[in-house]
């Protein structure tokens, strides 16, 4: 059986999937098929409209030092 922790973090995908309008199965056959697990997690994320993306840090010198 899987550790508690492992579990628990499945659990949490599954219905934060559900809530963005993935099946379980559908979730799976994505993993199956090669997509990552960051990816599926960024996938819902941007269904759910959670993913929060940052500009780039913008340079205060563009000197380098050599």
């Amino acid at each position: 059986m899987a550790k508690p922790s492992l579990t628990k973090a499945i659990e949490k995908l599954a219905a934060a999937g559900g809530q963005a309008g993935f099946s379980v199965e559908q979730m799976i056959e994505m993993l199956n098929s090669g997509v990552s697990i960051e990816t599926l997690i960024e996938l819902i994320s941007l269904r759910l409209g959670v993913l929060h993306t940052s500009p780039p840090t913008p340079v205060s010198s563009t000197r380098w030092v050599m």
